[in-house]
């Protein structure tokens, strides 16, 4: 998008974070005939002007021209510091869900953007989560980072006495006052004292994060067991063996897909780096033989020779993926950033990821 959500470096910052989909299946975007048409889709994020932070919705590519503004901002809640942001949002671009701060500390919160006050900005509803099944347990504190395509479905992490908590949690009836929620406070691996959810599939089946563990935070997965009906968690390791620090940003699922239905993206110290993009693919069972892999994203791009064209697999230092796409054809795009051959800061992403040559051209090891 290059710098179209608002060229006028001087009136703040901006930070876009997620996007709802594209509603043209042709897009006609191009930044040289300067069509900055997003074909429908809405980028979320955070607005700063001054020291007060707003949440985002941005509506078209910034136009000095044009006589109405081009985002949807929504305000604080006061009695905290002004830091709001919509962190993800719904498929059709109408729920946006994210974290804002009220005196006793930060709190997610949930906006239908159809329901607007009289100024015609949208009211975000709060989070209070309570473990509804297991511990009965409220986190003093919630951050929401996750939502479904639909927008039930919300998933993140809130504070405790021993640290932050993963949850997930469904929207029953978003009318009351507070909206009536059902509420799951995620395990940690075992070992671990404290875990936080960053990511889901679209169906809000499966989401992924990092847990506390043994050996260090670690990047994990979240799953309801088959066999306990019970919400539990698989470490997905690090590029590091001997001391973990990784976290998944970005989850997709592909269904019978040879080296496993789950594709997972992050970051992880390294022996090279201490952030480097990696990719994991596996199965949602808790059983370890099943097949799966972790691997930076460097090697795989090398080894295929997928980077080969632009360079990317041998020049490039992919320091974080932050996120990952599937098309229907089985091929992945994975965005993220790092140092590129100039040893400059730039984002980048990988296009036709080599989904089904994994299984045979990579070794287990």
């Amino acid at each position: 998008l290059y710098n179209e959500l608002q060229v006028q470096e001087s009136v703040g910052g901006e930070a876009a974070y997620a996007a709802s989909d594209m509603t043209v299946a042709d897009c006609p975007y191009d930044k040289v005939a300067e069509n900055l048409d997003w074909c429908g889709s809405l980028p979320v994020g955070t607005l700063t002007t001054g020291t007060v932070s707003y949440a985002a919705e941005w509506l078209w590519a910034y136009d000095s021209e044009a006589a109405e503004p081009n985002d949807v901002a929504i305000p604080d809640f006061g009695g905290g510091i002004s830091d709001m942001a919509v962190n993800d949002v719904s498929v059709d671009g109408i729920i946006n869900v994210g974290t804002g701060n009220v005196k006793t500390g930060m709190v997610g919160w949930r906006a239908d953007t159809t329901v607007v006050d009289e100024d015609g900005v949208p009211i975000p509803a709060q989070l209070s989560i309570t473990d509804t099944f297991y511990t009965e347990q409220t986190l003093q504190t919630s951050s929401a980072q996750a939502v479904s395509a639909d927008g039930l479905i919300i998933a993140g992490f809130g504070e405790t006495k021993r640290g932050n908590k993963a949850f997930v949690t469904t929207v029953l009836d978003a009318t009351t006052d507070p909206i009536t929620l059902e509420s799951y406070v995620l395990p940690a691996i075992d070992g671990g004292k404290w875990s936080e959810a960053y990511a889901m599939t679209p169906d809000g089946l499966y989401i992924a994060g990092r847990s506390d563990s043994p050996k260090g935070p670690q990047a994990c997965i979240w799953f309801v067991d088959p066999t306990t009906a019970e919400w539990a968690v698989k470490g997905l390791g690090g590029l590091s063996k001997k001391k973990y620090d990784s976290v998944a940003t970005g989850i997709v699922q592909r269904p019978g897909a040879a080296d496993g239905e789950l594709m997972v993206v992050g970051y992880s110290k390294s022996i090279l780096y201490p952030s480097e993009a990696f990719v994991w693919t596996g199965n949602p069972t808790l059983e370890e033989e099943e097949i799966g892999y972790l691997y930076d994203l460097e090697y795989i791009l090398i080894k295929t020779g997928v980077g080969e064209a632009s360079l990317m697999g041998s020049s490039w230092i992919l320091n974080q993926a932050t996120g990952v796409g599937l098309y229907s054809d089985g091929t992945a795009r994975i965005v993220g950033w790092g140092v590129n051959p100039e040893g400059g800061i730039e984002a980048w992403a990988v296009t036709g990821y080599p989904v089904e040559e994994l299984a045979t051209l990579l070794t287990h090891d």
